[in-house]
């Protein structure tokens, strides 16, 4: 795909890729305050899940109600609501708002001990600046902000899906930083297997 003179690779990261053995799965609790168009927040949750699919695990996406109205997904939630669960908040805040003035304020999300925030504007922002779609830039976020809530705050690492920063360069496949790397998908099939609960990491 070529986008404002860039070429961005929109392959599914089973090609060419070698997958683990599924070991589980992990569903994950969305609760989209930013209103992400619908079709936009299903490729951007089918981009990240190939990041876990390729250690072997499996995410589960259950979109929650965030207003009075979704009884239906409030349901949908209480029931998906035990086991290995995560939560994930796309919001309509920049970094500044919720922290005040950092030395990283240009981040795309926020991870804290049993749920992660994703930053919206900032990925419209980066999308237009980039001339990508939205959900490259949303999916990879996803992927890298859930990976802090299974492996731990001090999960950054050199390259791949937990490098802390990246450019539009590390949005193709030949890049693989959509990728655990190895370390870090053992570890991850490890804590899946074991049972143990989200926030007590």
């Amino acid at each position: 795909m070529e986008l404002g003179g860039k070429v961005i690779l929109v392959v599914a990261l089973g090609f060419g890729t070698a997958k683990a053995e599924p070991v589980g799965s992990v569903t994950v609790l969305v609760y989209d305050y930013a209103n992400v168009p619908g079709a936009q927040l299903v490729e951007a949750e089918t981009f990240a899940a190939r990041s876990y699919r390729a250690a072997g695990i499996e995410l589960i996406w259950i979109e929650c109600a965030t207003s009075d109205d979704g009884s239906e997904l409030f349901h949908a939630c209480e029931r998906a609501n035990d086991g290995h669960r995560l939560y994930l908040n796309i919001t309509s805040k920049r970094v500044a708002d919720i922290r005040g003035p950092r030395k990283f304020d240009d981040a795309f999300g926020l991870a804290y001990q049993t749920y992660a925030a994703i930053l919206y504007p900032r990925i419209e922002e980066m999308a237009h600046v980039w001339g990508i779609p939205e959900y490259l830039i949303l999916g990879r976020t996803m992927a890298h902000e859930l990976g802090h809530l299974l492996l731990g705050a001090n999960s950054h690492a050199p390259s791949g899906l937990m490098r802390p920063r990246f450019g539009w360069r590390d949005l193709s496949l030949e890049s693989a930083q959509f990728l655990f790397d190895p370390k870090q998908a053992a570890e991850l099939r490890r804590l899946v297997q074991s049972g143990q609960p989200v926030a007590a990491r």
